[in-house]
């Protein structure tokens, strides 16, 4: 089995956008979108194309620094990229009521909500809703959308009124960015593992157990 039949990532990309009051609201920005995959592929086309067996140990040194640095490439577009959270009125106001005037904060939590504020601000200065169904977009990025679920994931509310569904919304929109953040965070982990395991194979002994384990298999 070569290099390029035994690199590859096992996950499902997520929806990056969806439909409500008959529009399309992206999620994730396509430039986001695809310069992440693009350096995806890119690490992947490295690996397939290189060979480290038998080389010398500066040159396996030299292809394991080049994979390094095209990995850093990665989590730069990643930690780069940001995300649309979308809200309605009510949902915005029921965010917002919540962070700045609900809830209680504590020594493990005041910080974070105090991390907020440029956000909070931002999406004030933002925010111009014409009704309550037309949907608002604000851009945030993984830890500032880490950090609000964090934050209200310890709210509660009493009976299904109005609150209620506010806050499954707003929990439901949260999620919408999660899947994305996750599915880049875990193709980054898989790619780390990928390099680990493409640069074992740069030693004959480990190269014919790894292959004995996969044929086994």
């Amino acid at each position: 089995m070569n290099n390029k039949e035994n690199i590859q990532t096992n996950v499902v990309k997520p929806r990056l956008s969806f439909n409500e009051n008959k529009l399309e609201h992206v999620i994730l920005d396509k430039k986001y979108e695809v310069a992440l995959d693009k350096s995806e592929a890119t690490i992947l086309k490295y690996m397939s194309e290189n060979e480290g067996f038998g080389k010398t140990s500066d040159e396996k040194d030299e292809l394991y620094k080049q994979a390094q640095i095209l990995w850093g490439d990665y989590a730069t577009e990643l930690r780069n990229a940001k995300y649309v959270f979308y809200l309605n009125r009510q949902q915005y106001n029921f965010l917002t009521d919540t962070i700045t005037k609900k809830m209680e904060y504590d020594v493990n939590t005041v910080f974070l909500a105090i991390e907020l504020t440029n956000t909070m601000g931002n999406m004030k200065l933002k925010s111009n809703f014409p009704d309550d169904k037309v949907l608002e977009g604000f851009e945030v990025d993984a830890t500032e959308i880490t950090y609000i679920y964090h934050l209200i994931s310890k709210y509660k509310v009493k009976g299904l009124d109005k609150s209620a569904y506010n806050f499954g919304n707003v929990l439901k929109r949260i999620g919408d960015i999660s899947k994305i953040v996750n599915y880049y965070d875990n193709t980054g982990k898989t790619l780390s593992g990928d390099i680990q395991d493409w640069v074992a194979k740069f030693e004959p002994n480990v190269t014919k157990d790894t292959d004995a384990k996969v044929e086994q298999a």
